[in-house]
Order: structure tokens, then sequence, then C-alpha cells
């Protein structure tokens, strides 16, 4: 009936695809900062794509399940296991009862997705079960998950859920899963593009073409909020005629030292801090799995040169889940 939570890790919380529309009065939209792995999770177990799961970052937990269950994880390439026995992301595995599964530490990257089958209770807020850390709202108790946090499961199972729990009662794993070689194009390189915003026009074309030539590192200083980058500064000067302006995932602000800071999904609805622009949507999943020491250098687009990244990004999106799809329909009419 339910997973408990036998080691916290460091720093799990249950995630959907987060608030929608309530930046205006002040509440940001939280959710899973890598959404395209969200996703996939959840398609995986046959969940729709939004369906609310754990969010697992840099030291992840150690889960026992209380029945047999459907579970998929996504993410930075953390070992799994079950038991001892090591196992593949990006799959469908039936773990049975009583069985624990642990995972590793990770080379690269920096959150894991597990998603479960029929998806999980949570508390939820505003339209969504994702955890406000800040204000103590929504997911399991508005907070981080700790050893002992037992989670129901919602076992509202569909047709091809349970068809899926019938095909894998022996071989316990799905014989497919996603290409991670393919899915690692997406977070391969450490170009980060960047389109104008109003402030931009706070920057001349020389502190631009200077920030472009940069390599920075993202600092000990990152976390839900976002990720305060170390290098050399973007201007020598202070900019003090900088009014509030609007912050969402991926604005680029300057600190009071002028080194970047990358707002992700818990940050602020308003900052004064001098902003340079903002990560393109197809570039925020990338984002998500840098952690300290990963290099982010800067490049601006404009909005067209953007768009035309962002039909491509989705063309690829398509693919991968058009390819789960399919093979989904193979597990149903076995």
């Amino acid at each position: 009936m339910s997973l408990i939570i036998r080691e916290a890790g460091l720093y799990s919380s249950i995630q959907d695809l987060g608030r929608q529309k309530q930046q205006h009065i002040g509440i940001v939209k939280n959710g899973s900062i890598d959404q395209l792995n969200h996703r996939l999770a959840n398609m995986l177990v046959g969940n729709e794509e939004g369906e609310a799961l754990i969010e697992m970052t840099i030291k992840l937990p150690s889960i026992q399940f209380t029945e047999p269950t459907l579970i998929a994880f996504t993410g930075a390439n953390f070992p799994a296991f079950v038991d001892g026995k090591k196992i593949a992301p990006y799959k469908i595995h039936l773990l049975d009862k009583g069985e624990v599964l642990k995972f590793g530490e990770a080379s690269k990257g920096t959150r894991g997705y597990l998603a479960i089958a029929g998806g999980i209770v949570a508390e939820e807020w505003l339209g969504s079960k994702s955890t406000s850390i800040r204000l103590e709202m929504g997911g399991y108790h508005g907070r981080t998950l700790h050893a002992g946090d037992e989670i129901e499961m919602c076992r509202n199972y569909t047709p091809l859920q349970k068809k899926l729990f019938e095909n894998l009662e022996d071989s316990k794993t799905a014989s497919w899963g996603v290409d991670q070689y393919t899915l690692a194009l997406n977070y391969l390189t450490d170009i980060f593009h960047v389109i104008s915003g109003e402030g931009m026009t706070h920057f001349n074309e020389a502190e631009i073409k200077h920030l472009e030539s940069q390599v920075y590192k993202v600092s000990n200083r990152f976390n839900r909020t976002g990720l305060t980058l170390e290098g050399n500064s973007v201007i020598n000067r202070r900019i003090v005629d900088q009014s509030f302006l609007s912050v969402k995932k991926g604005t680029v602000l300057l600190n009071e030292g002028n080194q970047p800071v990358v707002m992700l999904n818990d940050h602020q609805s308003l900052s004064s801090y001098p902003q340079i622009g903002t990560i393109a949507s197809y570039h925020i999943d990338k984002l998500a799995q840098k952690k300290q020491g990963s290099k982010l250098i800067f490049k601006k687009l404009t909005i067209q040169e953007a768009e035309r990244n962002m039909r491509k990004h989705a063309q690829f999106v398509k693919q991968i889940k058009t390819g789960i799809r399919y093979k989904l329909n193979e597990e149903l009419n076995k």
C-alpha cells in the first residue's frame, strides 16, 4: 500500500510539473526542475506525464516497497540496486513486496526522478502536489522526505498498467527502454542560450561579448532556487538604476559581485538585481543536471533563433515519446 523512506538522501521531495499561473500573486511554480526526465519516468510506467513523483538530488534515498510495484527512474546516471542487484535506468521494473531500492553516486548529473505506476498520494495545494519548501505547502507535509516517511501509492491502475504487472511477473524488467545515448544529446554541451530581456538594455555590446567569452563554474551555492556561478565578473561597474523586474525559471541575474546567478523553480517573483536575460526553455533541463564544478558558457540568441531551436527540440522530444508509446502499445497487446 505504500513506500517507506529507509534512508533520506540529501534533498528528496514530491514534485509534479508545478503550479500554473500563480506567479502574479507571488507564488512560484515549484515542480520538477528537469521536466523532460519527469515526463519520461511517468510515461514509462503508464502514468500521465504530469503525475507527481519523487525528485531526488545528489545523494539519493533508499526506499522499501510494501507491495508489488511498477517503477521507472530517470535523470542523472545514479547506479541503482534492488536488494543488491543492479537495475537499469529508463526502463520499467516490477519490484516485489519488501524489496529495497538503493542508489549509488552519480559520476555525472545531479537529479534523479522516480515514478510509481498509478501515482502517489500527496497534499495538493493550488492545483499541484509539488512541494513548496519555502512555504511548507504541498507534497509530503510541505517538506523534503525524511527517514521513516511512508508515502501512500494511489494504486488506481489502468488496463495498461495491469498488463505490465502481468508481463513482468517473471522477467521483473522490460526488455526495452529509452536510449540513454540519444537522450544524452540533450544534456551534453556546456553552452547555454540566453534570450535578451528588458534588463539587457543596461549592458553594452562589449559587455555581452565579454560574457560570451567566459567559462563559468557552478559554485557550492546551488539548490532549487538557483545556481550561483564562479568566474570573472560580467561587468566592472555598478548598475544603480535597475527597477524591479519579474523573475522566472532560467532568468540570469547579476549578484552584488557581478557574478551570474541562474534562477530555478523555487525562485522569487521579483528582483532588483540586473538581469542579463533568460536561458532558453530547451536548455533548462540541461541546467537542472549541473552540479558544483560544472561549466556554463553563455551565448546570446535572438528570439527568432531560439524559436527555431525550440522547434527542433520539440521534434527531438516527440520522437522519444513516440517510441515509448509504441513499446507500451506492444506491451498492452502481448
